[in-house]
């Protein structure tokens, strides 16, 4: 015996269907909107970003190029929400030219942050890497004006004799070694220094130093290590640690990091 049972509303199931069409229409257009709103973000920030990097060079030097600004997987909305990026990598350009006297500008850097926040006045980082190749040409420059000014302050000290000819000449690295050759007044004496990073601080062992081949005094060889530190303090480092300080080929390699970094206070 067969049973027949009441068929349910034929407008039930229709009613149905079109309920989940508007529900999947609806997704699908804050799934759009999203994505509107997050490459906006995105382009948004690059150009400040951009902008930002532009107005801070000084006015004798400019960048080939704009930076490069890359975000992490996670989406920038949520970390506009949250009030920091989850994370963000930018790519520095050089801006280094040659002036009547120096070379002027900074090098190129590749800076990671996590924890970014966006603050047009004092943008910070949670925590920071910042690493940079140094032309020899920069650094001998760096020297030259470091050395300088420890004259100035030292007329009467030992540094009196050396006064009228201490010209530094040349940078040459030596890669193979990890050390690298400061020569001055044209080669007339040098000094050989290897870098060491110590407790996250960076200097200086003297391998030797000599004029005309013969020894010079040890405080020769400090002082061109306390300036070199000096100048590589203030022009890149600034306040970070030291991660690495590697001689490259025409050059160095530095690496430094940080907690809670502001970006304004960057030398770089």
């Amino acid at each position: 015996m067969t049973r027949n049972y009441p068929a349910g509303p034929a407008g039930s199931r229709g009613s149905t269907g079109k309920g989940w069409k508007i529900a999947f229409g609806i997704i699908a257009v804050i799934l759009v909107l999203f994505f509107i709103a997050e490459l906006a973000l995105r382009w948004f920030i690059t150009d400040q970003i951009e902008t930002s990097l532009r107005e801070s060079a000084p006015e004798s030097v400019a960048a080939q190029q704009d930076a490069e600004v890359h975000f992490g997987a996670m989406p920038v909305v949520f970390g506009l929400v949250q009030g920091k990026l989850h994370q963000i990598n930018i790519d520095v350009p050089s801006t280094l030219t040659p002036d009547s006297n120096a070379i002027v500008g900074n090098p190129p850097a590749t800076i990671n942050a996590t924890g970014f926040v966006l603050d047009s006045e004092d943008p910070s980082a949670d925590e920071l890497t910042l690493s940079t190749e140094v032309p020899k040409a920069l650094v001998r420059d760096m020297l030259q004006k470091e050395l300088g000014n420890a004259l100035e302050e030292s007329n009467e000290g030992r540094f009196a004799e050396y006064n009228e000819i201490l010209t530094v000449s040349d940078v040459d690295t030596n890669p193979a070694d990890g050390t690298f050759n400061i020569t001055f007044s044209n080669g007339a004496f040098g000094v050989e220094l290897r870098p060491e990073i110590v407790d996250n601080q960076l200097s200086f062992t003297a391998v030797s130093t000599q004029i005309l081949g013969r020894n010079l005094p040890d405080f020769f060889s400090e002082a061109v290590s306390a300036a070199l530190e000096s100048g590589i303090n203030d022009q890149v480092a600034g306040p970070l640690e030291f991660r690495e300080f590697s001689v490259i080929d025409n050059g160095f390699k530095i690496v430094v990091y940080g907690h809670n970094v502001h970006l304004n206070e960057l030398a770089v």
